[in-house]
């Protein structure tokens, strides 16, 4: 009897399995195709953000999601008001232009510069009338490429270098990513190639423009390594190589160290200055951002972490000073984590989905913090 019984559960149990993921697929398909006419022909809708919105991934794949996106009712050619408060007009990645090109080209939207009634109001941390009460309807979007927190008390949606996290309303872009840009006009391969078979290197420079006395540590750790092995200073911070060097990048390559230590030391806060030491040959003595090697690999230079690490990471670069194949073992290592140009795409693409996802959504929709508050 009770082998029948097993025998029967045997039998029938790829059946009840069939039968529950085929239940489970008539769910997801409704509500892929609920989903679906939502999106289509509610215009007003909030849109989706995959990377925010794990809870939907699994009722609507991002294929599809492209799809409905792309479909000629759901934008409508729909205009955005904008007003720029932007000082730094190098900050080339908020600019007016780049912002048409992105969305005129891809997501059919038409931007209108408009400074006295804009929906949406995109400032740096050198602009000052996101407080004026003008625009205290209109959607704040601070875009900080300088080593500054965003305050999301006063701004609706906010990017900015600092590894914070604040569900749709932040994006960490760190600005030394447009920096990679200049590494197109370098053979980086064969810089590394050439610097290791250069024997007459010198032992160790800096160009550093700024003696600021809040940043103490940075010279506190070249006057202890500068006990070893006179460090070649060619800014204009204690420069001794009788005056301020005019190329950079062309000074550092003759060095088998080259100090890139960041002027302030911030979350997220990453420039050129570790590039700059790679793109000469060198390898880069780094202080700054603890957490830069997201991007770039520990074992191509080394971190400072603090005064801590002082004497341990000087015994290091005499370590690697006086042997040829450490010293060549490093420069043989790739710099990234990723390709550079992979870390460049995905951070222009973040870039559009965040703001995208802003605009769609509209001036109401998309406000965030209430204009009482800020009287």
């Amino acid at each position: 009897m009770i082998q029948n019984k097993c025998s029967f559960i045997i039998y029938i149990y790829p059946t009840i399995v069939k039968f529950i993921s085929l239940s489970i697929n008539i769910v997801v398909l409704f509500l892929n195709i609920y989903l679906f006419f939502q999106l289509n022909y509610d215009n007003n809708c909030d849109v989706i953000g995959f990377k925010n919105a794990d809870n939907y991934s699994l009722f609507l794949s991002n294929q599809i999601f492209q799809k409905i996106y792309k479909h000629k009712n759901f934008h409508n050619n729909k205009r955005i008001k904008i007003s720029f408060n932007c000082v730094d007009t190098l900050n080339v990645t908020i600019s007016n232009k780049i912002l048409k090109t992105w969305f005129q080209n891809d997501y059919n939207l038409k931007l209108e510069v408009n400074s006295k009634n804009p929906d949406f109001l995109i400032y740096d941390i050198w602009g000052r009338e996101n407080l004026n009460p003008k625009y205290n309807n209109s959607v704040k979007i601070s875009f900080y490429t300088e080593n500054f927190l965003p305050d999301l008390n006063y701004a609706d949606f906010a990017v900015s270098q600092a590894h914070i996290m604040y569900l749709d309303r932040y994006l960490k872009s760190p600005d030394f990513v447009s920096v990679l840009n200049k590494i197109k006009n370098f053979d980086i391969q064969k810089i590394r190639k050439e610097a290791i078979k250069n024997n007459n290197k010198k032992f160790c420079a800096a160009v550093i423009s700024s003696n600021k006395t809040s940043e103490y540590f940075r010279f506190n750790f070249i006057n202890q390594l500068n006990k070893y092995k006179k460090i070649d200073m060619g800014g204009k911070a204690f420069n001794n190589v009788g005056g301020r060097v005019k190329d950079k990048i062309r000074f550092l390559s003759s060095y088998k160290f080259s100090f890139s230590m960041e002027n302030t030391k911030g979350d997220g806060y990453i420039t050129e200055k570790i590039i700059d030491s790679f793109l000469a040959g060198t390898i880069p003595i780094y202080y700054g951002d603890y957490m830069v090697d997201e991007y770039i690999n520990p074992k191509a230079f080394i971190l400072i972490k603090g005064e801590r690490d002082i004497k341990q990471k000087i015994d290091y670069i005499k370590k690697i000073d006086n042997n040829n194949a450490l010293y060549h073992s490093l420069l043989k290592e790739n710099i990234f984590i990723k390709n550079y140009q992979e870390i460049i795409d995905e951070n222009f693409q973040e870039k559009i989905l965040f703001l995208k996802n802003i605009f769609i959504q509209g001036k109401i929709k998309a406000k965030r913090i209430d204009k009482n508050n800020l009287n």
